[in-house]
């Protein structure tokens, strides 16, 4: 009996041991934690101290801190350069009004379609005004879709039925550009595929997606039609800013249609930009072409060169009435004038702001996930 007394105080000596180690452990895990956070204190009052301080910036004579003043005016500059920003994206795109904007929202037949019927409109309104065409069929940049019935695009259906609409306004102003009678022989509009360009997916995997970056020719998916063309370095375009859809008028006829064309385009109110003018001579099959059919005025004989000359009805000798031979001196005959006609290539790109993208939704914890 007497062995049971030293049990008992043998166990209690063993459970103050364990209580004073686990006491121990608790104090020295507690001290590490303190002894943290006094470390993680003494950093923090560093780097406040240092912001509070200020810290020297290339051109600002004093230091800059983090004072209540500065971070007002930190504020007031982000709040203008965000409305600056928001400034410049409406004066890129323009009066709304004044935008083409695709709503085509069908499937890609229905857009091949819409090609085929608008190419086959502006051949005949050329035809109906005596604007001169190729003799192989021009197709105004769907040569693609044209040449090859029941072709359509695979992506970028919104993209290329704007391509289209732009082409449309395009035509439609060359033709109020050119004077009454003034030869034009409308070679092409040209415009950049851009459904062919090597597809990028969005975040969502969206195989609709434009992408900014202008690939050469040699990435292409397919390669390009005679009525298609590459630009290499859009004089406007600015990834992630600026975006912009390239096309080239191609046409001969006389100086003054170019300047109506071009005067027509800038004033247009429109977001598109001329970024270059060719002016070539044209070729001898060309003014076969622009001058097939008489225009108001009457060709003469061809000058040296090849291009066709023009007398003026006012300047040329006029029969004089009997008996005013001897009143009237004789005209004097004025030289034949040399017609104008050249070769123009001008290429325009329309403009139009990166659609920002949207910044991730913050989870909230309040709203139960959907199930």
């Amino acid at each position: 009996m007497a062995s049971r007394p030293n049990i008992n105080f043998q166990a209690t000596v063993g459970a103050l041991v364990a209580v004073f180690a686990l006491g121990a452990w608790f104090a020295h895990a507690a001290w590490q934690s303190h002894g943290k956070a006094l470390d993680d204190l003494r950093r923090a009052d560093v780097t406040v101290g240092g912001l509070l301080r200020g810290s020297a910036v290339e051109g600002a004579a004093d230091p800059v801190a983090l004072t209540e003043a500065n971070v007002t005016a930190a504020k007031n500059d982000l709040a203008a350069l965000t409305a600056r920003r928001v400034a410049l994206r409406n004066a890129i795109a323009g009066e709304p009004d004044n935008q083409i904007v695709s709503k085509f929202g069908g499937i890609a037949n229905e857009l091949g379609t819409q090609i085929q019927e608008s190419v086959s409109r502006w051949r005949r309104d050329a035809a109906a005004k005596d604007v001169k065409l190729p003799k192989d069929e021009i197709c105004f940049g769907f040569r693609r879709y044209v040449r090859n019935v029941g072709t359509q695009p695979q992506r970028l259906y919104t993209e290329v039925d704007r391509q289209r609409l732009i082409i449309g306004w395009l035509f439609s102003t060359l033709l109020e550009s050119r004077a009454a009678g003034a030869p034009l022989f409308l070679q092409s509009i040209d415009r950049e595929p851009i459904e062919t360009f090597p597809q990028v997916s969005g975040p969502a995997g969206d195989s609709q997606v434009f992408t900014l970056d202008t690939p050469s020719a040699e990435v292409l998916n397919v390669k390009p039609q005679s009525d298609e063309f590459i630009l290499a370095g859009h004089t406007y375009r600015r990834p992630g800013l600026v975006g912009s859809l390239a096309f080239q008028v191609r046409f001969v006829g006389r100086t003054d249609t170019l300047r109506a064309f071009v005067n027509l385009v800038q004033n247009s109110g429109r977001p598109v930009a001329i970024s270059s003018i060719q002016v070539a001579a044209p070729s001898a099959e060309a003014l076969r072409e622009l001058f097939a059919a008489p225009a108001s005025l009457t060709p003469t004989a061809a000058a040296p060169g090849g291009l066709p000359s023009l007398a003026f009805g006012g300047l040329a000798d006029a029969p004089s009435a009997p008996g005013a031979a001897a009143e009237k001196p004789k005209a004097e005959r004025l030289p034949v004038v040399r017609d104008g006609a050249a070769e123009f290539i001008v290429r325009i790109e329309y403009l139009f702001p990166v659609a920002e993208t949207p910044a991730p939704a913050e989870a909230n914890p309040a709203t139960p996930p959907a199930k």
